[in-house]
């Protein structure tokens, strides 16, 4: 009975015994579209390395590793993205990959609707010693897949996000769930939904993102997560997320440079129970592929906003040119900066006009000056005297 605690332990926190081939990690600092394919590539892209240990009171506890890669490519339309995770549980060995293709409809700088679909590979197989492991043989799951599994499936995914907020939806393991019966299914399929708050603070210095999170492992079972985490000057991010079952889970992370990011998370069972398990752990690298985080965005559009609302163009072009601007060049710099405009109402470049361009032909109604008479001193003298009547 030595290992089968730590497989309880393990089935007690994720809700059933058939979703511990489903990869469990904080979404904070990991990249999410392990769940949402549609998120590959909805930033500037990053490459993700976290591990994690559960349960440091439990001997052979359940580990996990992770590495993921996204990025967006043609202009940001396309995301492309890669993970690989594998749980140790035990003697059971679950290795997952999958790799995620996505299409992001831009609206404009903040707002864009996004759809992924995944591919999936699950390959689960048993690592025992026989002689001090033989009680796992008489195990019904050991016996109906005593040489392994490994099954290829897809999911798809939705999600939306602007100035604030960010949402989506993903289905997983969709072949799982049309194509194999209820009772044979070896693998379950599972549904996953989230909603993020990114509200800017201190004129979009900081940053606060409120957390929902909720994955349902199958058809009687599920959990959710609620989170608050507070981002400062782009350098620290701490916050404390709570999930169904007493887990709460704390974060905590340090921007080392521009492009690299380090975190810490801590979970606890705060239920009785989390006396005998202890604490889980899991670290996790970063690495960014470009610095324009949301802050920088949000304070380069927020001094634009002022520059509209003062009628001022203050691009780098319009600075280089001496003097004054003819209708021209003021309407092809409008053109040029129409698209990063914070209002709506603003995006139609007439409304910025300022006038009608002058026509280079001679108005039809000009009339014609008489010419001038400058007689000289001597004709002057030369013409007669008309007196005044």
């Amino acid at each position: 009975m030595r290992r089968l605690l730590p497989i309880l332990f393990f089935v007690f926190c994720a809700g059933i015994a058939r979703s511990q081939d489903i990869p469990l990690f904080s979404q904070k600092l990991t990249n999410s579209f392990m769940y949402n394919p549609s998120l590959a590539g909805n930033t500037f892209g990053s490459i993700t390395a976290s591990y994690r240990s559960n349960y440091s009171g439990v001997a052979d506890a359940p580990r996990n590793y992770f590495i993921s890669a996204h990025t967006p490519f043609a202009n940001h339309r396309f995301g492309f993205g890669a993970n690989v995770s594998q749980d140790e549980v035990a003697v059971l060995k679950n290795t997952y990959y999958s790799a995620a293709f996505a299409y992001h409809l831009a609206f404009n700088k903040f707002s864009k609707l996004s759809m992924g679909v995944g591919a999936e590979f699950n390959q689960l197989r048993f690592s025992y010693n026989p002689g001090t492991d033989a009680y796992i043989t008489t195990d019904p799951f050991f016996i109906r897949n005593s040489d392994g599994l490994s099954k290829p499936d897809f999911s798809f995914g939705l999600s939306y996000q602007n100035r604030f907020f960010k949402m989506g939806v993903a289905a997983n393991r969709l072949a799982t769930a049309w194509l194999e019966p209820i009772d044979k299914r070896q693998l379950s399929n599972y549904y996953t939904g989230f909603v993020q708050g990114t509200l800017p603070i201190r004129n979009g210095e900081d940053l606060l993102e409120p957390y929902f999170a909720f994955r349902k492992f199958s058809e009687t079972n599920d959990t959710y997560d609620v989170g608050l985490y507070y981002t400062y000057n782009n350098k620290i991010t701490a916050g404390a997320a709570t999930r169904a079952g007493s887990v709460v889970n704390f974060t905590l992370a340090y921007r080392l440079s521009k492009y690299l990011l380090v975190g810490y998370s801590n979970e606890i069972i705060t239920s009785p129970v989390g006396g005998y398990t202890g604490t889980s752990n899991e670290f996790t690298l970063r690495y960014d592929f470009n610095d324009q985080n949301y802050q920088k965005k949000f304070r380069q559009d927020y001094k634009q906003s002022l520059s509209y609302r003062r009628k001022a163009l203050t691009t780098a072009s319009i600075r280089r040119t001496p003097g004054g601007h003819t209708p021209k060049q003021l309407a092809k710099a409008q053109k040029r900066v129409a698209a990063f405009s914070p209002n709506s109402r603003y995006q139609n470049t007439k409304k910025l006009s300022m006038g009608k361009k002058v026509s280079s032909r001679k108005p039809t109604y000009a009339r014609k000056r008489k010419p001038s008479y400058n007689k000289s001193r001597k004709n002057r003298a030369k013409a007669p005297y008309k007196r005044r009547r």
